[in-house]
């Protein structure tokens, strides 16, 4: 999901800038027209020509529209969040990403709550006070929580190649226990050390997100930990392939 937006400015022939939103969530979109374009705040300059109170109507309704869509952005992230697989060691994090995302719903309540109220000026006034505030702090929570769930979601990668390793570590010991194998004990240790080197990645993206470091941060982290994780993959091929030679001349080798 795209949760990024873009501020158009619209410069109209007698008055100054109006702030809007082009949302790009497809989680809502369905259900709600929340692409402002220019054409919607050109609505605007072709309302000017019948006088302030269409105007001010017209001005009313794009803002209206701006910030609901705004809102139900921020509702439909926290589903998505709501939804995620979480063990006993992120809950607290989601509960907290959870509680930020309620606040910013509540945050664009109050200022639908002005709108009706406002003239001119005060519709201006509540555009650039919104898109400021989105930028300030929505954008990074926003992208906080998608990489948080994009972490939570890897999680499965990490214990499938936990399990993995696992068993091979314990035909490798069988092995091992049964005659020294230079070459076994060679890939064995490579693969071990870049499985080591992914979940240590993983866990300092997990460390990144709880103490809410910037979003490129953590992402940089999770996809270091993705990356690793796809070599130790490949180093577990190597160990499966110098197995298969062992298994393979034991068998040829029996009487």
């Amino acid at each position: 999901m795209n949760l990024r937006i873009i501020a158009i400015a619209a410069s109209f022939a007698v008055f100054p800038i109006l702030g809007a939103f082009s949302f790009m969530g497809q989680a809502y979109a369905a259900t709600e027209n929340c692409t402002i374009t220019a054409s919607d705040v050109g609505a605007i300059t072709t309302a000017q020509a019948n006088g302030l109170i269409q105007e001010l109507a017209a001005r009313r309704t794009l803002l209206t529209r701006i910030i609901s869509c705004a809102k139900t952005e921020a509702l439909s992230l926290q589903t998505d969040l709501n939804n995620m697989p979480a063990d006993n060691d992120t809950k607290t994090l989601q509960s907290q990403f959870y509680g930020k995302l309620g606040d910013a719903a509540n945050y664009y309540d109050i200022e639908l709550s002005k709108v009706n109220d406002s003239g001119i000026a005060g519709t201006k006034a509540i555009a650039n006070e919104a898109l400021s505030w989105r930028k300030a702090n929505y954008d990074t929570l926003a992208n906080q929580i998608s990489n948080f769930i994009l972490w939570s979601q890897n999680q499965a990668l990490f214990r499938t190649a936990e399990g993995r390793f696992t068993q091979i570590g314990r035909i490798v010991s069988f092995l091992e226990g049964a005659a020294q194998n230079t070459d076994l004990e060679g890939v064995t240790a490579i693969a071990q050390t870049s499985f080591t080197n992914a979940k240590n990645a993983n866990s300092d993206a997990k460390n990144a997100l709880t103490q809410f470091l910037p979003p490129d941060q953590s992402l940089s982290l999770i996809q270091e930990s993705l990356q690793l994780l796809s070599d130790s993959y490949q180093k577990f091929f190597d160990v499966s392939n110098v197995l298969q030679k062992l298994l393979s001349t034991a068998k040829t080798i029996q009487p």
